[in-house]
């Protein structure tokens, strides 16, 4: 994430996620400890508390399109 460009908001505009997608499961542990890191920030940064409520939401079955939203936000922050 060193490297990465930042970007000027935490989700894309129209960006519907649903737990029925078509794209490969990921591994549940490494998603949640993601997802509690930003459980911390969300405490602290009120504007990505949208983001954070739809893909905290998808916690039980992870796929690789929610794991691209969770680093889009680490990418914002």
């Amino acid at each position: 994430m060193e490297d990465c460009k930042p970007v000027c908001s935490p989700m894309m505009t129209g960006c519907s996620l649903s737990c029925n997608d078509d794209s490969p499961t990921i591994n549940q542990p490494v998603y949640n400890y993601l997802i509690k890191n930003l459980l911390y920030l969300r405490g602290t940064r009120q504007n990505i508390m949208y983001a954070f409520g739809i893909i905290g939401r998808l916690q039980a079955n992870p796929k690789e399109s929610h794991l691209q939203v969770v680093n889009r936000i680490f990418k914002y922050l």
